[in-house]
């Protein structure tokens, strides 16, 4: 299977960036209810693209946007645990591999998003200290561009 930034394409990238920014100014039920719930697609894949770049820029602000974006998507549509927690894999090692305790990044992130199941998800996720690439059916590989992504399945 192809890394991350070679398969998930970056044309909606615009849309959740301009949601992100909305969202900065507060965001709540009533902000995720204002949304097309098939926004969740464009903020989903941008949350996963902006976790390789966090990586490669070594970048906390992006590491932190790669999260909101995962939130944001996954308040929008219904969503199954367990999925969810395979791609908050990704974040969550990239915080690691920035220094920076996944927890504080995690929680923060979950602060900022409305009540409910996905921030306690995020704030459970992001408090574990079992994470593994390897767990969540992932691996880092190294492309003509830099690091990456890919799934092992």
């Amino acid at each position: 299977m192809r890394p991350n930034l070679e398969r998930i394409p970056a044309k909606q990238d615009r849309l959740a960036e301009a949601i992100l920014a909305r969202a900065a100014r507060g965001m709540d039920q009533r902000f995720v209810s204002s949304l097309d719930p098939s926004a969740s697609l464009a903020l989903g894949h941008y949350g996963v693209r902006l976790a390789t770049l966090a990586l490669r820029q070594n970048s906390l602000d992006l590491l932190r946007r790669s999260l909101l974006a995962t939130g944001l998507a996954a308040c929008l549509e219904p969503y199954d645990d367990r999925d969810l927690m395979v791609g908050l894999a990704l974040p969550w090692i990239v915080a690691q591999q920035l220094g920076v305790s996944p927890a504080t990044v995690f929680a923060t992130v979950s602060d900022s998003l409305p009540d409910g199941p996905v921030a306690e998800l995020f704030k459970t996720f992001g408090a574990r200290t079992d994470v593994t690439l390897e767990a969540f059916a992932w691996e880092l590989v190294t492309t003509g561009s830099g690091p990456d992504f890919r799934p092992r399945y």
